[in-house]
This record gives structure tokens, sequence and C-alpha cells, in this order.
């Protein structure tokens, strides 16, 4: 049914026409106040229009829409739309849908578009905050971290061995298949050059160091950042929403201590175990590949594996998984943390968490690989 509204036109000026609103605009009568207004626009194109809104009891977006229209239409006409005596609550309104309503013109406008001064200096202060926010973040946790392992008695162990059952064995299915593809997708790279030479047993050689240096640690953490990483932004972030990160603080309770210390305990107690799997069953998968295409046997496969693996070489990709545990878990818990507004917000920080680690491991992964290279050459 058609909402109730009126609209009254007067003349108090040579060159103003002034419109009273009156009652509702709604959806329900949107293309009648539409019709009315642009009517009293197009006869007064000489005069500017003042709309006055403090007898209108309710505007929704259609009414904003029919505002926005009118303005545009009398700036096309040569004259200017504006309003006046606006209720607070409409206001707030106005304000809600982005629309600016400058003091003294009342000219309903879009918000116009920031300037490239503008837009470099919001970057540098969303750069600063971040970096606050990191700095500040490392600092409460590395607190916490050691509260906890100076009295290891006060750590919910009950909680932890649940969050590394979520982070360690419930990723072991994909950790098994990925790991022994893999192998397998290695070892047939590698025959195709080795075949050349008769050099097929080397095949060992690369699939073994490969996934114990590299592919094991770095596509195991790309897993659990996948998991683990956007679970805990998607989980703390449903929190800090929900305003129960303000309720641990009121109750004295450090949400650092009670929410990220134990999840980056157990992902980085988790990682390097899923690691020596994921190394186990890359091997394996190159075993596979190169007994039935390569000619070999599965005990000259792991002859030539023990041969040329050592256990430096596993040691210096568990290394690796521990310090890519500690950064999945510090960056899925900060931009859970960081996360302010409704649904949206926590869709977009675990996008975040998910891209920024894998962002740090690749680059955590290369200063690993030249301290490896570089370290054996001093003596160390």
């Amino acid at each position: 049914m058609e909402e109730a509204f009126s609209i009254i036109v007067e003349e108090k000026a040579f060159d103003q026409v002034y419109v009273i609103l009156a009652g509702r605009v709604s959806m329900d009568n949107a293309e009648r106040v539409r019709s009315e207004l642009i009517d009293v626009v197009k006869s007064e194109s000489l005069r500017d229009v003042v709309v006055d809104l403090k007898n209108l009891s309710y505007l929704d977006s259609s009414g904003v829409a029919i505002l926005l229209e009118l303005s545009r239409m009398s700036r096309e006409l040569g004259n200017t739309l504006r309003l006046t005596n606006i209720p607070l609550r409409i206001q707030s309104f106005l304000e809600l849908m982005e629309f600016q309503h400058p003091a003294g013109a009342g000219i309903l406008s879009p918000r116009p578009e920031p300037s490239i001064i503008e837009q470099i200096g919001s970057g540098a202060l969303r750069v600063k905050q971040n970096a606050r926010d990191i700095v500040t973040f490392i600092g409460a946790t590395a607190t916490a971290l050691f509260q906890y392992l100076s009295r290891p008695s006060k750590l919910k162990w009950d909680d932890l061995w649940k969050l590394i059952e979520k982070s360690g064995a419930d990723a072991i299915p994909i950790v098994t298949i990925l790991s022994f593809l893999m192998g397998g997708v290695l070892a047939f790279q590698a025959a195709i050059q080795l075949r050349k030479f008769g050099a097929n047993i080397f095949v060992a050689d690369l699939v073994s160091l490969s996934i114990c240096l590299e592919m094991g640690p770095l596509m195991t953490a790309v897993i659990v950042s996948g998991r683990s990483g956007a679970a805990y932004a998607a989980h703390i972030g449903t929190m800090q929403v929900n305003e129960e990160i303000d309720a641990l603080r009121i109750m004295a309770i450090d949400p650092v201590r009670y929410l990220v210390v134990p999840r980056i305990l157990a992902v980085a107690f988790a990682l390097p175990c899923l690691t020596l799997f994921a190394d186990l069953v890359g091997i394996l998968g190159g075993c596979v590949v190169s007994v039935s295409s390569l000619d070999l046997t599965p005990t000259a496969y792991f002859e030539q594996v023990r041969k040329v693996l050592e256990v430096s070489d596993v040691v210096k990709g568990l290394v690796k998984s521990f310090a890519f545990g500690i950064e999945i878990a510090m960056v899925g818990c900060l931009r859970g943390f960081q996360v302010r507004g409704g649904a949206e917000s926590v869709g977009v920080a675990t996008t975040s968490a998910v891209v920024t680690c894998i962002f740090l491991l690749t680059v955590t992964d290369a200063v690993f690989s030249m301290l490896y290279y570089y370290l054996p050459s001093i003596g160390i």
C-alpha cells in the first residue's frame, strides 16, 4: 500500500523556490515522489530549489536515490538543489549512505575521490599503522611466550594437544597425497635428463635431497598455512567481531597469552613432525616411479638414498619447518586481531593471512637457503 506523503511548494524569494516534504518516502511511493519532484525541478529551471525535510518522518535508500537524481538534474539545468532542516536521524542515514552534505550549502553530492597526494598519504599511514601493529604484536607474543616457557605448569596442556591434533594429525591425509605425488613428479622430471646419460640411479639423489631440504618443508608449510593459518585468522577475527576479545580483557585475561601462544606452540611442534612424514612419503613416491619406470630395484634406490642423504640434511629441513610454523601461527593470529567491522572484514583477514603466510614462507626459505650455502664456507 502506498505510504502517506505530501509536498508543498512555496515561493519565498525571487531566485528560490521552497519545497516542503512531509510524511514518509519509501519504496512504496518512490515513483510518485520522484515524478512530482522532477516536475517541480523542471518547472523551476531558472531558480534554485530548496528542499525542507523538517516534516519528513521517514526516508529510505530509494529516497536518497531520488534526491541524488534531482541534484544531478538541477546541475544540468544550471541551478542547485539544497537541503535544509534535515532531521538528525535522516542526516545520519545520509552519512551512512556515504553522501556528503556540505555545511552551509546543503547540496546532496557523492563523496569526491581523493587526490593522488591524499591516496599516497593514506597508504603511508596504513603502512605505519600496520608496522606498529606488527612490532607491538611480536613484543607481546614474545613476552607471553617467555612467561609460559619459564612456567610450563601454567600452560593448558589439554588445549595444546587439541590444537596440535588439528594442526598436525588432521593434515596428514592431504600431506600424504601431495608429498607422494611431488616425489613422483620429481623422479619423472629427473629421469628425463638422467636417462640420456644412463644415470637413472641418481634419481634417488635428486628426489631425496630436494624433498628433505626444500620441497618437503615448504610444501607442508603452505598446506598448513592454508588450513591452520586461515582458521586462526577466521576464529580470532570472529571473536573480535563478537567482542569476545574485549570480554577477555575485561576479565583481566591477556588475549595474546590465552589465544596466540598455544597456537604458536601447536604449529611449531606439529609442522616439523608433518615435514618428517612428508619427507618419507615423498622419497617413497620417488621410489615407486623409479621401480615402475626407470628399471631400478627398491634395494638399489634406498641404498643410493642412504649414501647421499645425511642426517644434517633432514635436520636442516626440520629447522626451517620449525621457523615456518612460528610464522604461520603469528600471521594468522595477527590478521585475526586486525579485524574491524563485520563478516566481510573476517573474510578479508582470512585471505590476507594466507597470502601473507605464503609470501613470508618464500622469503624465509630463501634466507635459509643462503645461510645453508654460505655457513659451510666460513667453517660453521
